[in-house]
């Protein structure tokens, strides 16, 4: 049976009842933020009402041997009369899945967790598992599989929102939407270190249940995109001073200008797609869903536009090209980026 991974932590945290629980909890997928969670409130609700003296876990993470996890697997516990199994070796499933030594190793995995007795649970925590092996195919059959995958950042709001309401607060239309800025630019949303944040924004808040943009803006000094994504409002809301000083504190620091530059150029391509859509008809909500927007990024980016003219971006993303591929043969950097935002909004 399949279960999603916010349910499965929250049974967990508040002991509730799994369901179809056969012995086996099957974690998995590329987000470790859920995985490292859930194997963290797995002792307390599979040992519930007992010390943790008696608890009798066992953890695998590498060099594993199937011959000795099969003993611990099938040797009753002698304290509480309960075991825990943790398997988070990668190796068991890493690597190249073709070869027969590997399919060999996987088919005793799965020959050993096709009879797991009464008294044990065994948690697998994997960054992947391959879908077409006997192994899946069990744990479909016979396991609870929670399939993790990462959170893509306009997917996030809810998970924010899930996030506030774990410290009894809410966030401001705002201040959800400025989070959701920072993070456009990234494939996936780091949730480890959005936890983080918001644990600091928690005590920074304090008794104010309210939480604002500014709060945001005070806080969230550690999204390695927070100074970036300041440079990117300065560029849209042409402020040349304020964009050039930041950029030349980011040259006194050493910072790599190539990840500046890739930055700049997502933004300028997502307005020019944003016009682009209005031209065609898409009203704001319909261009809102097409680039997976935040609602209010995407009423800012739409004020953002009306500065700009669409010649002038594309213009600005060929300069940016070409300084990306200077750059590579020894050109100048910093001053050349200063030169094309100076004609981009100077």
């Amino acid at each position: 049976m399949e279960i999603k991974p916010e349910e499965l932590l929250f049974r967990l945290q508040q002991g509730k009842p799994l369901p179809d629980l056969s012995g086996i909890i099957a974690v998995y997928g590329e987000e470790d933020y859920y995985r490292s969670q859930i194997a963290a409130a797995a002792p307390a609700f599979i040992f519930a009402g007992i010390d943790e003296a008696d608890r009798e876990i066992t953890i695998f993470d590498k060099d594993t041997d199937l011959r000795q996890m099969a003993a611990v697997v099938n040797t009753y516990p002698f304290f509480c009369g309960r075991s825990l199994v943790i398997l988070k070796d990668e190796k068991l499933w890493g690597g190249k899945q073709d070869s027969d030594s590997k399919k060999q190793q996987l088919d005793k995995l799965a020959d050993i967790l096709s009879d797991v007795p009464e008294y044990c649970t065994v948690l697998i925590c994997a960054s992947k598992l391959d879908k077409r092996t006997k192994l899946f195919k069990l744990l479909k059959k016979q396991a609870l599989l929670c399939e993790c995958a990462s959170l893509r950042p306009y997917d996030l709001a809810p998970w924010l929102e899930r996030q506030a309401e774990q410290y009894g607060a809410r966030w401001e239309r705002d201040a959800v939407g400025t989070v959701l800025e920072y993070l456009a630019p990234v494939e996936r949303a780091p949730l480890q270190l959005l936890q983080q944040e918001i644990a600091k924004l928690a005590v920074y808040a304090g008794e104010r249940k309210t939480w604002t943009k500014a709060d945001v803006e005070e806080i969230f000094s550690a999204l390695p995109e927070t100074s970036s994504f300041a440079l990117l409002n300065f560029i849209c809301d042409r402020k040349l001073p304020e964009a050039l000083r930041l950029l030349a504190d980011e040259r006194k620091k050493g910072g790599n200008i190539l990840p500046i530059c890739a930055l700049i150029m997502f933004k300028l391509r997502q307005m020019l797609q944003f016009m682009e859509l209005r031209q065609h008809g898409y009203d704001l909500k319909g261009a809102t869903a097409e680039l997976k927007l935040h609602p209010y990024a995407a009423k800012k980016m739409q004020e953002q536009c009306r500065r700009f003219q669409p010649e002038s971006l594309q213009q600005a993303l060929l300069d940016l090209t070409q300084l990306n591929i200077d750059l590579r043969r020894g050109g100048r950097g910093y001053e050349r980026l200063e030169e094309i935002l100076l004609c981009l909004i100077g």
